[in-house]
């Protein structure tokens, strides 16, 4: 995965009612914690430093996991319509494109497609990959072309995850919130 470089970047999961997670990151040796609540959710901002890596990040709730080949840089989300999710496969010179695809410190994060009424709290698939010619045919050539220009010109590794999806109006990618206070869509809301 990439990590958004020279921030708070958080990390969340679940553990056991009131369990203590503890957090350690290899960039700096530094330990968080934190109590998971009576859901067993729980959430840990990290301090990233600058761009490079490879690093770790080691998750503990008494029982270890560890995360390995994180890599701190720019993180880019690549969202829209049949714009965005165009492939590298449809793109111009799709077999040279491809062929050309090695990028290891360019990583892609493909959000499965799925409808949903409310706002979720985590998807149910997904992984990051390492850009490579076995890796890149169908994720979103437009983030692609734009993620390969910024690693080159800023020589930082560049996170790009793609949330696109063809055909869908732009209102559903607006917050209820939003929607509710343009009068254009109270009846369509009040439909809904």
């Amino acid at each position: 995965m990439v990590l958004q470089q020279q921030t708070n970047a958080a990390i969340w999961g679940t553990a056991a009612v009131n369990k203590t997670v503890k957090i350690t990151t290899s960039w700096d040796k530094k330990s968080y914690s934190t109590q998971s609540d009576a859901n067993g959710n729980w959430k840990i901002k990290v301090k990233t430093p600058t761009a490079g890596g490879p690093f770790s990040i080691k998750i503990t709730d008494g029982k270890e996991l560890e995360l390995k080949n994180i890599l701190i840089g720019e993180v880019w989300i690549c969202s829209g319509q049949s714009n965005m999710e165009m492939t590298v496969n449809n793109s111009k010179n799709a077999g040279i494109e491809i062929q050309n695809a090695n990028f290891p410190t360019v990583r892609l994060f493909k959000v499965p497609l799925r409808v949903g009424q409310f706002p979720e709290e985590d998807i149910p698939s997904g992984e990051w990959n390492v850009c490579s010619p076995e890796t890149i045919a169908d994720f979103s050539a437009v983030g692609y072309f734009f993620g390969r220009e910024l690693s080159t010109e800023l020589n930082v590794a560049i996170g790009l995850l793609q949330t696109a999806w063809g055909g869908t109006v732009a209102e559903t990618w607006t917050s209820s919130e939003t929607l509710h206070n343009d009068p254009d869509f109270k009846d369509q809301l009040a439909e809904l």
